[in-house]
């Protein structure tokens, strides 16, 4: 088991702004009641909590991509400094090597079309500019559009150079977001996405008068645009599409012979279609805010601030093997900051990212 080395801490502290040691019989009780009235507070204090449950998204969602060497949470323990500093909520360093500090923040505006917000005050940036050029990383902004549960990174010199305050709006962050570079992208599928149960016809009964029946499901199966899926990868893709993604899945269908229940069906499509040979699905950032949110939220509270990783939804997505796999389409967005510069100015650069949105179309054979 490991060693309770933030617990310790966090007793020592209590003890110094208290006057008792670790060894004081007092102890114990004192800071249990100590614990208890933190607890109260921050449990009644629904910002606390819908910032805490932001980062703790924000770290899971990075962590299930996979694309990055590391990610550590940086705003943790005492910071010593005679310089007016803030330590950012993460590190993540990428695969080229770049060193990122991410301020995370959660934006809730009620009014869905006025999405826009003041992030950072002159103070706030100079003290997060600050701890990122004593310690060598670039200063980024990660931020949480709760009434849309849009995810977008963004680079506050890009937008607001030097220590001016930062105002940001949703559909600017849209168009400049960095998420690719940690691995995020939109999805296209052919439409329409149905889960198929079959009964078991040797152990389901006939529909009786009361229109009722027991059923036994003797198969499963998943269909993308009539195709059966097979392989797991391309299973897991499209349940994923089906609970989390903008299709819309209606009722159940039954499929009825006489008076037999032969099967339920569920489908799945885009809310409207583009007839363009595949359908958008959204984001993997957004589906996996709707994910958080089922594991978090009940009715409107906050329930937890961390929900479990999902590393099997987007290492199916980075597989390539097997036959017959469904046609996906993968688009990375690149952020575009040339609208916010000066005319004379140098288009910034972006790690690995490519240089224009790529479309990848995966045929299946």
């Amino acid at each position: 088991m490991k060693k309770p080395f933030d617990l310790l801490r966090e007793v020592s502290r209590f003890g110094v702004s208290q006057g008792l040691s670790l060894n004081d019989p007092g102890m114990p009780s004192a800071f249990g009641l100590h614990v208890d009235d933190s607890m109260k507070r921050a449990l009644s204090d629904p910002i606390l909590l819908q910032g805490l449950r932001a980062e703790a998204m924000f770290e899971n969602l990075v962590t299930s991509l996979g694309e990055v060497v590391m990610i550590k949470s940086e705003d943790t323990g005492p910071l010593q400094t005679a310089l007016p500093m803030q330590a950012p909520d993460f590190r993540i360093v990428l695969k080229d090597g770049s060193n990122w500090l991410v301020e995370v923040k959660n934006v809730y505006v009620k009014n869905a079309f006025r999405q826009r917000r003041r992030i950072l005050t002159r103070d706030y940036r100079r003290a997060l500019t600050n701890y990122a050029q004593a310690t060598g990383g670039t200063l980024k902004l990660a931020v949480f559009w709760a009434r849309w549960a849009i995810w977008t990174l963004v680079d506050p010199e890009q937008l607001a150079p030097g220590d001016q305050e930062l105002t940001l709006d949703m559909m600017t962050a849209v168009k400049v977001n960095e998420l690719a570079a940690i691995g995020d992208q939109s999805l296209g599928l052919q439409a329409p996405l149905v889960l198929r149960l079959t009964m078991d016809p040797a152990r389901t009964s006939d529909i009786d008068e009361d229109e009722q029946v027991l059923v036994t499901i003797g198969k499963s199966q998943l269909f993308c645009d009539g195709k059966e899926l097979l392989h797991p990868h391309d299973q897991q893709i499209a349940w994923t599409v089906m609970n989390y993604s903008d299709w819309e899945t209606p009722a159940a269908r039954a499929i009825i012979e006489g008076r037999r229940l032969v099967a339920i069906e569920f489908e799945s499509n885009p809310p409207e279609m583009s007839y363009q040979g595949f359908e958008m699905a959204g984001s993997l950032s957004r589906m996996f805010s709707r994910h958080f949110a089922q594991r978090t939220i009940s009715d409107g509270e906050i329930t937890d601030i961390n929900a479990p990783v999902q590393a099997e939804w987007f290492s199916a997505l980075r597989a390539s093997e097997g036959l017959g796999r469904m046609p996906l389409w993968r688009f990375l967005m690149q952020p575009n900051y040339e609208d916010f510069l000066p005319r004379d100015a140098q288009r910034p650069r972006v790690p690995s990212l490519p240089r224009r949105p790529v479309l990848e179309g995966e045929q299946a054979d």
